[in-house]
Parts: C-alpha cells; structure tokens; sequence
C-alpha cells in the first residue's frame, strides 16, 4: 500500500551574496582575508507529515512558501537537510513544465520509449503503448519528426498523452498537466481524471483553486516553510485567502 511519512524535514539552501559575484569585491575579500558569511534559506522548517492510500491532498502558498521543495523531497530528489523521510510505492513526480522531459532532437516516437524509461517503465512496455499514445496524441505522421519543429501545443500534447499513459503509486504534481489547445483539453479531461484517480496518492501543489477543489479532499498550507494550515480544501484555501486581508493571521 503506498505510504509517505515525514519526520521533522527540515530543508535549507545556502547561496551566495549578491556581492560575491561580483569579481572586485571577491578579490578585495580575499586580500582582507575575509569570507562574506552565506545566506541561508529555510525552505522547510520541522515538518510532519503522513499520507496513507486513498489521500488527495492539494499545497497551497505564495511563491518560496515551499511547496516544490516540499513535492521534490517527496519524489526523493532533494535529500532534506534533517528529519527522516519514509516513501512505499512507486512514485511518478511531474515538476516540470509543458515540454519538461522531451529530447528535441530525438521523434516523438522516440521520445515515447525514452521519456517512458525515465520514469521507471521498461523499454518494451512503452514500445507496447506507442499505437495507443500516438492515436490519442493526435499527432499522425509528425509522430516521425523531431520534436524541435513540433510547436509548444504539439509538445505538450505529446507530453501529456505519454505521461497520463502511467499507473503511479503516487503522484506528485506541480500545477497540474498542460493540455495545450481547447480541442484537445476537451477529450483530455476524462483521460486526466482517470489518470489522478488511478493513483493510491495524490499530491498536487497549485495555485488554481478550481483544479484543487476538483482533485483534492484535503488541503496543507504552507507559509515560509511552516504549515500553516490543514484541513477540508475548501476551508484551508478560506484561510489562505483571508491572510492577504488579515495580514495578522500569519504569525
């Protein structure tokens, strides 16, 4: 049964100042024998978490709340900083954009197979699908061609009808799925509800409050890295709204 436990995750990112790039400045520093000190960002600050089979959980936040540090632990791609991190089951974590994953220069039968083997399937089960992706892709014969002349609604077409052709375990999205042009976001809608709703748990960060409503029960807010609020959906995104008239509420 799919499961994801969180412990205390911490996450910090160290960066550089803005001086430091500065190439003056850094030689100034070191003929003073001086380091400037790092800059620490508290991406996560002790979370605790727990989803079991059957969760529907939507992130909501500001930008740098934390939400795609949050979803990117999860799908085991940032290690934290602290805290332990527990994951069963077979993850499909999609957090990157419209043509994220596709090779330009290979086709897009091509890319079929390798985009499939990225994301854990074997070789011969994605030839397997190539007919079923190609027909609902709508792509025809430019199925032959390079990716680099498809346009941008070509390419997330193509992305789209690949990735929802999976059965994770779990599924980690980052404002969803593109859907490119309103034709094709028609006849997708069904695919992509089977699609999230063939997953044991789903995870969805966004900042559409219709997509969080429609997919998820749940809801988790995070503010600077906090949980801030969790609860129904609906209730948790009143609470994340009411912050921008009730600065107070945030402490």
């Amino acid at each position: 049964m799919p499961r994801i436990k969180l412990d205390r995750v911490c996450a910090e990112y160290t960066l550089l100042s803005v001086l430091d790039y500065n190439l003056k400045h850094r030689i100034a520093q070191l003929a003073r024998r001086r380091k400037a000190a790092p800059v620490v960002i508290q991406a996560l600050r002790s979370v605790d978490l727990e989803f079991e089979a059957g969760a529907r959980i939507g992130l909501v936040g500001a930008n740098g709340a934390g939400k795609s540090t949050l979803l990117a632990i999860m799908a085991g791609l940032l290690p934290p900083t602290s805290g332990a991190v527990e994951v069963e089951g077979r993850v499909l974590a999609l957090l990157g954009g419209a043509g994220a994953g596709l090779t330009q220069e290979a086709t897009g039968r091509e890319n079929i197979v390798s985009m499939g083997v990225q994301l854990g399937e074997s070789p011969d089960a994605m030839r397997a699908r190539v007919d079923g992706i190609v027909e609902f892709s709508g792509l025809e014969d430019r199925i032959q061609h390079p990716v680099y002349s498809y346009s941008a609604g070509m390419q997330s077409r193509l992305r789209f009808s690949i990735l929802t052709s999976l059965r994770p375990d779990i599924l980690l999205l980052d404002e969803g799925l593109g859907t490119a042009d309103a034709e094709f976001t028609a006849r997708a809608n069904a695919r992509l509800n089977e699609f999230i709703s063939g997953a044991g748990i789903l995870v969805l960060a966004s900042h559409g409050d219709g997509l969080l409503k429609e997919q998820c029960k749940d809801a988790i807010w995070l503010h600077q890295g906090v949980i801030a609020s969790t609860g129904p959906v609906e209730s948790v995104l009143e609470e994340y709204h009411a912050s921008y008239e009730q600065p107070g509420l945030i402490k």
